[in-house]
């Protein structure tokens, strides 16, 4: 005989899922700070992530359903045994969790997979509202007057979307792994290197000292006759020389970038899998390039008048770029070792840049 099961055991469910899972992990440090306790034959982290994310999202569908003050009154049993099978699930994937902490995996992806686990378990605690509520009598029936159907179903929606949201994400995360998320955000980066080289195309067409006064604050400016433009004519000039030639390496930079996209991508780099702590550096040096090169033309056109190519902040921030440059060289040439084709196009994409 199947066993039966009251209002009373959902609303001690509740409680246990709050008390196991929301309210014991509201951080990435408490993520981090579980124990290893699975053990995974014939499959890998990975794959199990993928997994338990379709069956999370498909238990929350059945919960979303079932859970409806339509439904839920006369379904007290079934209801009670779908919100446990959704409460396994998740307790599975904090199983899971722990083999992402270690150094098989980069910085940046477990950064992401803690804030996706993070966003599910707070959609979880919205559930859990949601479901003590109706416990509470607080979702009057659809039929009442108190609350229209629409508004109901709505209502509903809103953990179980949050709960789609993050499976989804947390999908992603698979089945990009650490090569396929850095790939993701060096695709950004290129994206950005084009734009600059845009705004530097545009403006080497028509090139035009930025206002000293850009608001209008001074009481009287000068006029251009009043003004000796003379010195105007040789900063201009020495600014387009200088941003002629950050034109051309702004090109070198996104080849640089694009191209190791590209090998990031490749069968070849997923077969043999890099280290995570190289890729976590090549993460964060990417994204340094991007950051100095657009702090560098904006500062070279925010120079205006006062251009100096000399100047000490130019020159910094050049330094900086160009040692993050250096360092990203340095890992792609360790990690395509062994590739001569490859070896070979890096060392005369480093030897053409820094000359």
């Amino acid at each position: 005989m199947t066993e039966a099961f009251t209002q009373q055991d959902i609303r001690a469910l509740v409680a246990t899922i709050r008390a196991d899972f929301v309210d014991s992990f509201a951080s990435r440090e408490q993520l981090r700070a579980l124990k290893p306790t699975t053990n995974l034959k014939d499959s890998d982290a990975l794959t199990e992530l993928d997994k338990l994310s379709r069956i999370i999202k498909a238990h929350a569908t059945k919960v979303g359903i079932i859970y409806h003050p339509e439904k839920f009154h006369k379904n007290v049993t079934p209801a009670f045994k779908e919100l446990q099978l959704f409460s396994n699930s998740i307790f599975f994937l904090l199983s899971l969790l722990p083999l992402f902490h270690t150094d098989k995996f980069a910085d940046y992806f477990v950064d992401e997979l803690d804030y996706s686990v993070l966003g599910l378990l707070s959609g979880v605690k919205g559930l859990c509202d949601e479901v003590d509520s109706l416990l509470d009598g607080k979702a009057a029936s659809a039929s009442g007057r108190d609350a229209p159907e629409a508004a109901e179903h709505d209502l509903r929606l809103v953990s179980v979307g949050k709960i789609w949201a993050s499976c989804d994400s947390l999908q992603e995360l698979a089945k990009s792994g650490n090569l396929g998320l850095l790939n993701k955000r060096v695709g950004a980066s290129v994206r950005l290197i084009t734009d600059s080289l845009s705004e530097l195309d545009e403006w080497l067409q028509d090139p035009e000292l930025e206002s000293q006064d850009p608001f209008g604050l001074e009481s009287e400016p000068e006029s251009d006759a009043e003004r000796d433009t003379s010195g105007d004519k040789e900063v201009l000039a020495e600014m387009v020389k200088f941003l002629e030639t950050w034109q051309q390496k702004l090109k070198m930079i996104r080849l640089l970038l694009s191209s190791f996209s590209k090998s990031v991508s490749s069968d070849e780099y997923k077969s043999k899998e890099p280290l995570a702590l190289q890729l976590a550096k090549l993460n964060t040096l990417h994204a340094v390039v991007v950051e100095k090169v657009d702090e560098l033309i904006s500062t070279v056109f925010m120079a205006g008048q006062e251009f100096d190519p000399e100047d000490e902040e130019i020159l910094e921030l050049i330094s900086l770029l160009n040692d993050s440059l250096r360092k990203m060289v340095q890992i792609i040439k360790t990690l395509n070792r062994g590739d001569e084709k490859k070896g070979k196009w890096i060392e005369v994409w480093d030897a053409k840049y820094f000359a």
